[in-house]
């Protein structure tokens, strides 16, 4: 990937037109690269902009212009499934832990998927897209094939193309709050539940080994031979010791990876991200950029504004109420100028029509772009770009090293 442009702002400025206006631009004036649009808002609007149904497949726009409008479910369920999924097996294995099924409840359900916030979910999402060599390798094989120009849901799977490698990701993130929620990804709540489950579980079976060292009642077996407990457990979680210790290797080795996937794409995202903030000329949004750009700095580079939906200059003198609007627009645009001084400022002027259709978003985004190099659309600020290589480092955490405490577990 060579670029990760994302726009964000407050709510309702027109984030989601000038991302796809810039998309549509850029594909247009590079036929050589393969761009994807995707919208992270909770309120798609992507098949409303290019009056072509979405969704959650890849759907291909032009040559080599694809968008997509993600169900963050289907992903965080993919992104957890293994690690929950063995997680649950070593928990349920403890006859300590079966003996209490409130305490299972509790550990089991923070590894749902379900119960992964809206924003982690886009976040997990976010982060498999950025990642892969091909965005769209660790996931299905309908999401693999990509809905060509003139295809739909219709269209069997067997007769759609597989999804290629993108050079240039357009992003249209929510705004600020959720936006910044995106950007944590070192933050996975996928893991800090992990390694919560595992801490109460180690936590509860210690303090047992400490009572049996008092009395064989409390030991698990003893009030199971005196019928005061069942053993309900499925066959499937009855685990000998060696089971168990494989499997609990393999947890820290997906506890590891994602560790290792969250800095690499941190480093992604600081490499080759470019954050795009869009304002009108208002005092609430004036306001949400200016806090949008201090909460996101410790993230991305934040390159650029787009000041949208300005009055035509030619329009004053028409009417008393453009001209007091014209007038209130103007101070705020000072105001941002005088503010953003460090980034490239973008405006574009309220159209007459909405930009609907891939028409609508190309008179857009030459409403903005006009004649700027492409280079600078790029990279506004000119910055050195670096996309990080892969790097996988030994996994610290092996089972061997702390095999004793595992065992007196």
């Amino acid at each position: 990937m060579e670029n990760l442009i994302v726009f964000g702002g407050k709510g309702g400025v027109g984030k989601s037109s000038i991302s796809a206006a810039t998309a549509v631009y850029l594909a247009d004036q590079l036929k050589n690269k393969k761009i994807l649009l995707i919208s992270f808002d909770i309120a798609h609007n992507l098949s409303d902009l290019f009056d072509k149904k979405i969704g959650n497949d890849v759907t291909q726009i032009t040559d080599n212009l694809f968008a997509i409008e993600p169900d963050p479910d289907k992903y965080a369920e993919r992104y957890t499934g293994e690690l929950a999924k063995k997680a649950r097996i070593l928990i349920k294995s403890s006859k300590v832990i079966s003996m209490i099924p409130d305490l299972e409840v509790i550990i089991t359900d923070s590894l749902q998927s379900k119960n992964i916030p809206l924003a982690m979910k886009n976040s997990l999402f976010f982060q498999s897209i950025i990642d892969a060599e091909n965005p769209m390798a660790d996931i299905g094989e309908k999401e693999m094939k990509y809905k060509g120009i003139n295809q739909d849901d219709s269209t069997p799977i067997e007769d759609r193309k597989k999804i290629p490698a993108f050079d240039i990701l357009v992003c249209d993130f929510p705004p600020t709050g959720n936006m910044i929620a995106l950007f944590e990804v070192p933050q996975d709540n996928a893991q800090r539940s992990m390694k919560f489950s595992l801490r109460v579980m180690s936590s509860v079976q210690n303090s047992f080994n400490s009572i049996k060292k008092l009395t064989k009642w409390a030991k698990p077996a003893a009030w199971m031979a005196k019928g005061i407990i069942k053993d309900e457990r499925n066959d499937d979680y009855k685990l000998d010791k060696e089971e168990k210790k494989n499997l609990a290797q393999d947890i820290l080795d997906i506890l590891h990876d994602m560790e290792q996937r969250s800095s690499r794409i941190s480093s992604i995202i600081k490499g080759v991200g470019s954050l795009r903030l869009v304002s009108i000329a208002e005092k609430p949004s004036f306001e949400e950029v200016k806090r949008a750009k201090k909460m996101s700095e410790p993230y991305i580079s934040i390159d650029s504004l787009h000041i949208n939906r300005l009055i035509p200059e030619n329009e004053r003198g028409r009417s008393k109420y453009l001209d007091n609007l014209y007038g209130y627009q103007e101070k705020y645009q000072k105001l941002i100028h005088n503010e953003f001084s460090d980034l490239k400022i973008w405006e574009s002027q309220l159209l007459d029509h909405p930009p609907i259709g891939y028409n609508g978003l190309m008179e857009l985004a030459k409403n903005i772009y006009n004649d700027t190099p492409i280079a600078d659309i790029l990279n506004p600020l000119h910055r050195f770009l670096i996309n990080p290589e892969a790097n996988f480092d030994e996994n610290p955490y092996q089972i061997k090293k702390i095999r004793k405490n595992w065992e007196n577990a």
